[in-house]
C-alpha cells in the first residue's frame, strides 16, 4: 500500500505494526457486523414431513424488503452410507431464495411445501440448507 493510500486512510502516523493493530479492531467489529447481516438471510422455523400430502412442509424465516420471496429447491445426491450395519440413505436438499440479496428491513415468514412424490432417495434422512450455513434434518418413510 503507497504511503498516499495510507495517510488518506489514517494509517501513516503511527509504525505499522500499532497501524495495524490500532485498525484490527475496527476492521474486526465491520466484518462481525457484515457476517451477522449474511447470517441473517434465511433460516429455518418448524419442519416437519406431512404423510398426508407426502411432503415436506418447511417454515423459511427471512430478512428482506417484501415479502414476496420465492424458494426452490436444489437436491443433492442420495448417498447410502452404513449406519450401525444398517444400509441407510441421506440426501441434501438446499433451499434457495430468488431475493438471496434483498436488504434486510423486515423479518418475515413463509410456509414453503416440497412434495416428495417424485423422490426416489427413500427412506432417508433429508438434510435442508439454506445459506448461509442453516440446516435442519428429518427422516422421511418410505413412499406410502
Amino acid at each position: 500500500m503507497s504511503h498516499g493510500v495510507m495517510a488518506s486512510l489514517g494509517l501513516a502516523s503511527a509504525p505499522r505494526g500499532r497501524r495495524l493493530l490500532k485498525h484490527f479492531g475496527l476492521i474486526a467489529a465491520v466484518m462481525m457486523t457484515t457476517a451477522t447481516a449474511a447470517v441473517m438471510a434465511a433460516s429455518f422455523g418448524p419442519v416437519r414431513y406431512d404423510p398426508s400430502g407426502d411432503e415436506l412442509v418447511v417454515t423459511m424465516i427471512y430478512d428482506g424488503t417484501n415479502a414476496d420471496h420465492h424458494f426452490s429447491i436444489q437436491w443433492g445426491p442420495c448417498r447410502k452410507v452404513d449406519q450401525d450395519h444398517q444400509a441407510h440413505q441421506i440426501i441434501e436438499a438446499s433451499i434457495l431464495d430468488d431475493q438471496w440479496n434483498d436488504a434486510a428491513t423486515k423479518t418475515y415468514t413463509q410456509i414453503v411445501r416440497v412434495p416428495l412424490a417424485t423422490l426416489a432417495c427413500r427412506p432417508a434422512t433429508v438434510t435442508l440448507r439454506t445459506a448461509p450455513d442453516f440446516y435442519e434434518s428429518l427422516d422421511i418413510p418410505a413412499r406410502p
